[in-house]
Formats: structure tokens, sequence, C-alpha cells
């Protein structure tokens, strides 16, 4: 069999080297808290959106940074070349009693390709009071009175303006209204037209920094009564009894 007896033959491929490279295009979380509460929950998580701006589609690593303390989460999102998506992680991290510095970061091999920052700002809570009288106390069915009080901040005392205030019945909002400048309110509802005892109450709901609070009085719905009242006066012959009334 001569030397040369085989047909040479071969094939050929392509190899692609190549990254698939992250960038944080946003970083969206929660601007404020207050101290405990959970950042990123699993109700309101925090969002990183990412795009695949390497040579090739696939798994893009992620994790969030506290800039005082550690890695608070890990992930990945795999991304076609060019595309943009969205990642939703909860990272049900507490909040601390001072500003929160988070860092989301898209990163391989140890090297990180792209970062961005966002601070979740510490609330502090500021305590209300509110008082509340009716006036009157006691009307008649279907009548008007009036809620009236002031609602201040616990720690100074000063008066708090421009709050929405809401007067309740039993339970039931009868009217609203909002402070003045030193923080009182003067709210006109309608009595029941059933005669009896009913709760009332002034709720401030609250509203960043101030905490809700809210007061509570009772007020009477009763028709007045006709009540005779016997007076001795003096007569051509003699002293009658004179039947006067008068309304309670």
């Amino acid at each position: 069999m001569p030397a040369n007896w085989y047909i040479p033959s071969s094939a050929t491929a392509t190899i692609v080297v190549g990254l698939a490279k992250g960038e944080i295009g946003d970083f969206r979380v929660t601007p404020a808290a207050e101290e405990g509460d959970i950042v990123g929950s699993t109700t309101d998580p925090v969002a990183i959106g990412v795009r695949n701006v390497g040579s090739l589609a696939g798994a893009i690593s992620l994790r969030i940074r506290d800039l005082d303390g550690a890695i608070i989460w890990t992930g990945n999102i795999t991304l076609a070349i060019d595309e943009f998506d969205w990642i939703y992680p909860a990272i049900n991290y507490p909040m601390p009693a001072h500003d929160l510095s988070l860092r989301a970061e898209a990163y391989h091999d140890g090297v990180v390709d792209s970062f961005m920052d966002k601070t979740v700002v510490l609330i502090i809570r500021v305590d209300t009071d509110i008082t509340l009288t009716l006036t009157p106390e006691a009307v008649e069915p279907g009548a008007s009175y009036h809620y009236i009080g002031v609602l201040t901040r616990i720690d100074t005392g000063a008066g708090l303006a421009g709050m929405a205030i809401i007067a309740r019945r039993e339970g039931v909002e009868v009217g609203n209204g909002t402070t003045g400048a030193d923080g009182s309110y003067d709210i006109v509802a309608a009595a029941p037209t059933a005669q009896g005892s009913y709760n009332c109450q002034a709720v401030f709901p609250g509203v960043v920094p101030f905490a809700a609070s809210s007061a509570q009085v009772g007020l009477g719905v009763t028709m007045e009564i006709l009540k005779p009242i016997l007076a001795v006066v003096p007569a051509a012959f003699g002293v009658a009894l004179v039947m006067l009334s008068t309304w309670k």
C-alpha cells in the first residue's frame, strides 16, 4: 500500500473570547427611614437597573454594600448584549441610628465594573400632642358644634402650622381642617340626629418627621325639655299660683 494512501481532512471553529459586563444605570432605594425601620423589605425592595455593555451575553454579578460595613446582598442577572433590565433585591436591612450609605456594584472576578451610591437619610422622629375641646359639649340633634384644639411638638411645645387634622365621631370622619400659624384648629361638624352620648376624636395622622397623635372627648346629644316652674304672684283678691315654663 503506498505511503500516502489516506486522504487528509480538517475542520475549523471559532472561539469567541469576551465578557458579560454590567453597567449600573439606576439604583432606587427609599430616600429616608426611621431608626429600626427595614430598608429594602420584601414588600418594598430596592431596585437595580443594569445594562450588559460587554461583548458576550451572560450572567452579571451584582452586590450591595453598606459603605460603613460589610456586603449585605449578592445576586446576578442574565442579559443579552446591550440588554437593560431590573432586579429587585429584598435586602431587609435595619436602618441604623445615622444616615445609611449604600453602594450597588456590578463586578466580575473581583473587579468592579460599575457602581452607584445612594444615601438613606435618617428621620429624627418628632412626637406631637393634640388637644381637643368640643363647643358646646351638649347639643340638640342635627345642631352644629366645633372641634377646637392645638397641635404642638412635644420637644419644644411650639405649635405646628399647616397640618391636616381629621375630626371623627365614633370612628367615622365628620370633618377636617388645617392648623393655623400657632397650631390651632377649628372644625365644624353636625351632630347626629339620634340622642345619646358620642365619642369624638381629633386625629393628626402624622407626616414625616412628625408622629401621629389624637385626643378624644364625649359629646352629648339631647332634646331640650320644657320644664314647668310654679310662681306665686299677687292677685286682685288673694294669691294665685301661675305656671311658667323655660327650656332646659
